[in-house]
């Protein structure tokens, strides 16, 4: 079975990839309407992953709860459902899944801080 930071990690290289081909597109139309939902498919889907990949590497014990796989979870969605919402609300259809996707990615942060926390001591062992 692969690893919390693998997760993390693999899946945020398909959201840059994600994010480079919606890019490319907005480049090559001109149309940069989606843009604001695009920088955050990168930033959710991408940078933050990775980060929490990175933090669960460099802190195996923060890696191995049941709190981590609840903070994946949360930020998985989150990040997956958090463009499609934001495309839905600056076409003006919808502004339900953004305000869900919103609430997952508050509810991830504030579960990752709990985890960092509660394990900072794990960063001062070599």
């Amino acid at each position: 079975m692969k690893s919390l930071p693998y997760w993390f990690v693999g899946l945020a290289t398909l959201f840059a990839l994600a994010g480079m081909g919606w890019g490319i597109y907005m480049g090559i139309t001109q149309d940069f309407t989606l843009a604001p939902a695009h920088a955050h498919n990168n930033l959710l889907g991408f940078v933050a992953m990775v980060l929490y990949g990175f933090y669960y590497r460099l802190v195996p014990a923060a890696g191995n709860s049941r709190m981590a796989v609840v903070h994946f979870w949360l930020a998985f969605v989150g990040a997956l459902t958090f463009g499609p919402g934001l495309v839905l609300t600056l076409l003006n259809i919808s502004n339900v899944v953004i305000q869900i996707a919103s609430l997952l990615v508050i509810l991830s942060m504030a579960v990752f801080s709990w985890i960092v926390w509660t394990h900072r001591a794990g960063l001062t062992n070599p």
